[in-house]
């Protein structure tokens, strides 16, 4: 059976590098030369849940660009119907440059897209897309919620996948019915995971999880908390692992309970980590 997961956010082009440790100030490093991958967190979401599915909806602002081609080729290969909310428009990509270090480790900068006006209004959105599941990321706000408001009159899941704090979030936790954190993750006056679980709560919210790269899974379901375990595996790269979690999520959630599905997730990101980039997985 297919289903119909909907992953609203953010698209960027990542520039990766490999190096073997990460350098220090004023030095010049030879690489090999770089990975260019798409990339971004509802993106790479979209891809693992694809990946399992079949197929993926995307909405996302990509725009008129020098990498329009490049990512319509990846969502062509990944299976990624994309929703593109400024297809009109002339809009810069976001990019971002990852260093990554022989053990898995990775630097990345980049920076927050610009504000959009969208082309596609959400009950059109919603309307080709039917969604059974949605998964927003915090960018792009203004769009976001007033997804997260009209999948929550309809009854639709809503996934959301707190990277690091954003100020929207405190309208966007409203309609959540999962929050899937990463442990950089910390809301106002908020220090340590404990700290996170309150705060959520007071707003709430009654599926929460927190990811913490190679460590265990910390999660709340209602009032059970509990950890789920990550395989011991050898990391090549990490990056998009927990982009994989939330859309591996997103699939297994609508066959199987909240720790379930966190569990089978948990393994399944696991096992991108053995391959470099975010792709190469697809294949091996």
């Amino acid at each position: 059976m297919q289903y119909r997961g909907l992953f609203i956010g953010l698209t960027t082009i990542d520039i990766q590098y490999f190096v073997d440790t990460f350098p220090q100030s004023n030095i010049k490093v030879k690489t090999n030369p770089p990975d260019i991958l798409v990339g971004g967190p509802a993106t790479n979401a979209a891809v693992a849940f694809s990946y399992l599915n079949g197929g993926a909806n995307l909405a996302t602002a990509i725009g008129d660009n020098s990498f329009t081609a490049f990512i319509q080729k990846d969502f062509n290969r990944t299976q990624i119907d994309c929703v593109d909310l400024v297809a009109a428009q002339k809009n810069n990509p976001v990019v971002a440059s990852v260093i990554t270090s022989e053990n898995g480790d990775r630097n990345i900068f980049t920076y927050n897209p610009a504000e959009i006006k969208s082309e596609i209004n959400v009950e059109q959105l919603f309307e080709t897309t039917d969604p059974q599941v949605i998964l927003l990321d915090g960018f792009y706000p203004e769009f976001g919620i007033q997804c997260a408001q009209l999948a929550k009159e309809r009854g639709i899941p809503v996934v959301l996948d707190c990277g690091s704090w954003k100020p929207q979030y405190n309208v966007l936790l409203k309609y959540a019915d999962v929050v899937i954190c990463s442990a950089d993750f910390l809301p106002p006056n908020c220090t340590d995971s404990d700290d996170v679980f309150v705060f959520l709560k007071s707003k709430n919210s009654k599926e929460i999880a927190i990811s913490r790269g190679g460590k265990s899974i910390l999660y709340s379901d209602y009032d059970k908390f509990g950890e789920i375990e990550i395989n011991n595996t050898f990391v090549v790269d990490t990056l998009g692992a927990g982009d994989f979690l939330h859309g591996a999520f997103c699939y297994y959630y609508l066959k199987d309970s909240f720790i379930g599905a966190l569990s089978k997730a948990a393994l399944f990101a696991s096992n991108t980590c053995k391959f470099k980039g975010t792709r190469d997985w697809l294949n091996k």
